[in-house]
């Protein structure tokens, strides 16, 4: 594994990786192009703090899984 490498984030849905990045801000912008209805930058900066793991719901109800991996 790589030693500079400290954060991944990924989004997956349905058992696809749809969206995956190092850096939270970058992740997030990547992933509002895939995902239109989701919350600002700020909600997962603070989330990510404190847990690994979140379900995003979409408005056609399916299901994202956005995860802190490192």
């Amino acid at each position: 594994m790589m030693k500079d490498l400290k954060n991944l984030y990924v989004a997956q849905q349905g058992n696809k990786v749809i969206v995956f990045g190092t850096n939270l801000k970058d992740f997030v912008l990547s992933l509002s192009s895939v995902v239109p209805n989701l919350k600002p930058y700020m909600f997962y900066y603070r989330a990510f703090k404190k847990i690994d793991y979140i379900e995003h719901k979409r408005l056609d109800g399916s299901i994202i899984y956005i995860q802190k991996i490192l």
